[in-house]
């Protein structure tokens, strides 16, 4: 049996004010970024503990996705994840983008809005290209 989803959120003043102070050690292009767990997390409702249970996970692992320290990297865990968010498994996924868009992404995705209107509200600057 599925786990209840609370049913979403959407505040955009909310969601930018989180967006702008999000900021994830260690990305890699490609895995799971901490910034769209948070965002996902945030959009959906739940906290950390309601992730562990729904993912069978302990709440530690949880917590280590959510600061960088882990990666949820095996099919089963991720494809149970975008189950949970409600989201394709690229929501998850890291851009390359700054922290910020991803989170802006990431929680539209969840809420399945264009993220168009609020990124551009975000206005981050886009790093230097060399």
């Amino acid at each position: 049996m599925a786990p209840h989803v609370p049913a979403p959120r959407f505040r955009a003043d909310a969601l930018l004010r989180r967006a702008r102070v999000v900021h994830c050690p260690g990305h890699e292009a490609g895995r799971v970024a901490p910034c769209r767990v948070r965002a996902l997390l945030a959009a959906r409702g739940l906290t950390a503990a309601q992730l562990a249970k729904a993912t069978g996970r302990r709440e530690a692992t949880v917590q280590g996705w959510l600061h960088g320290r882990l990666v949820p990297g095996d099919e089963d865990t991720l494809l149970a994840l975008a189950r949970l968010f409600r989201v394709d498994l690229p929501a998850l996924v890291d851009s390359g983008e700054p922290c910020p868009v991803q989170y802006v992404r990431a929680a539209c995705a969840a809420l399945h809005l264009p993220a168009g209107p609020v990124l551009g509200q975000l206005r981050t600057p886009q790093p230097a290209r060399p």
